[in-house]
């Protein structure tokens, strides 16, 4: 694994972090601590918890590269001295007048702390100079934290005024699953923001990259699916269809799943009929049937069949022949299209035969199945394939 450091707080070198940091600082920030803030070492012996952090928000205000050296000097001494909470904080204020000397003192932080402290900073930092955050990013590109604090980075971008500029950065990546992480991050942070921010973006993508405008769809369905449920069904219903919406249904329906499965269901029933509809139910179920498989099957059993549950039938058929083929081929014949039954037997039926032939010719000879179709079960090959010849006569 490769890592940024190896080993436990370097306080001489985050010492030095800090004293590259204030020599660089910008000009006019003030030297002297606020008068309306305490001294830290104050603070920090406060024993009431809602006292001690008002103080420590206060004396935050007024941080600046002298009343910096404290604080250092006092995780220098004790490095537990700050909560996590306090070191974020710390960091985030620091980052206003000095994000470089701030970033580099996180990535000198013990590996537990490291993460969510160079986190903090890129936040902060992508808010008030995204090139500068960009650059110290470029930096640290072959490491393990880079994916994460990248997101940290759009996402603080956004949050600043940025979306658009945000946006082109994200899309000027190549398709890769880092790109699709930092699309969710988006719309994740729109969905919880506001729900017609989250689709005037996903409405506007522009481009010749159908792959990206799916993408970015999808993750805004998802998103909204989880912020403002009826608002995404009635959104997703209206684009259903659409190449840029494809697949964004069962995610819709995914997530309403988990609370409301009759309502779920009962939604991808009412849209249009095809290749999406049928696949989407099938996905939806059998997701369910992974996670939570003793309330899916009691849904499923309680649930009147319809032409639209036939994929959550065949995902429960296969699932339960996979152990018991004879109970596998009974939710196989609650499937209401011919086709799609027929399809489902067989497959049972094939791999009951491969675990035990002489079982499955039994079931052949009163399965009223076509002969076609038996002579594709007994063709699936088990410990002594029979000849099939006679199937024919």
């Amino acid at each position: 694994m490769k890592r940024i450091l190896i080993g436990c707080l370097v306080v001489a070198a985050m010492i030095a972090a800090f004293v590259v940091g204030r020599s660089t600082a910008p000009v006019g920030v003030a030297s002297e601590p606020s008068a309306a803030s305490d001294s830290v070492a104050v603070v920090l012996a406060d024993a009431d918890w809602v006292s001690r952090t008002y103080r420590f928000g206060a004396f935050l205000q007024g941080l600046n590269p002298v009343n910096l050296a404290e604080v250092l000097e006092i995780i220098e001494k004790d490095p537990n001295a700050l909560s996590r909470d306090e070191k974020r904080l710390l960091l985030y204020a620091w980052a206003g007048f000095d994000p470089g000397a701030a970033f580099e003192f996180s990535l000198f932080a013990p590996e537990d702390d490291q993460l969510w402290m160079a986190s903090a900073v890129i936040h902060a930092w992508a808010g008030r100079d995204p090139l500068g955050a960009r650059n110290a990013l470029l930096g640290i590109q072959e490491t393990d934290i880079a994916p994460i604090l990248e997101q940290r980075f759009v996402v603080g971008w956004i949050k600043a005024g940025g979306l658009a500029e945000a946006h082109d950065y994200v899309a000027d990546h190549p398709p890769s699953r880092r790109r699709e992480l930092l699309i969710s991050e988006i719309a994740q942070y729109l969905g919880s923001q506001d729900s017609e921010v989250l689709i005037g973006w996903a409405e506007g993508v522009e481009g010749d990259d159908e792959r990206f405008r799916n993408t970015v769809f999808k993750k805004a369905a998802g998103a909204l699916a989880h912020y403002d449920p009826p608002h995404a069904t009635d959104w997703v219903a209206s684009h259903f269809g659409e190449g840029r919406a494809a697949g964004a249904a069962k995610l819709v329906a995914l997530s309403r799943a988990e609370s409301d499965p009759d309502g779920a269901f009962e939604w991808l029933a009412s849209l249009p009929s095809g290749e999406e509809k049928t696949e989407a139910v099938g996905f939806v179920f059998t997701y369910w049937l992974k996670s939570d498989p003793a309330r899916a099957e009691a849904w499923l059993e309680e649930t009147k069949p319809t032409p639209s549950l036939d994929p959550a039938l065949r995902a429960m058929a296969v699932s339960k022949g996979a152990r018991n083929p004879r109970e596998g081929i009974e939710w196989a014949r609650r499937i209401q299209d011919p086709g799609t039954r027929e399809r489902t037997l067989v497959r049972v039926g094939s791999a009951w035969y491969r675990n035990d032939p002489e079982a499955a010719r039994r079931w052949l000879e009163v399965s009223s199945l076509p002969r076609a179709a038996q002579k594709s079960v007994l063709g699936a090959g088990g410990p002594n394939r029979p000849d099939t010849r006679a199937m024919s006569q």
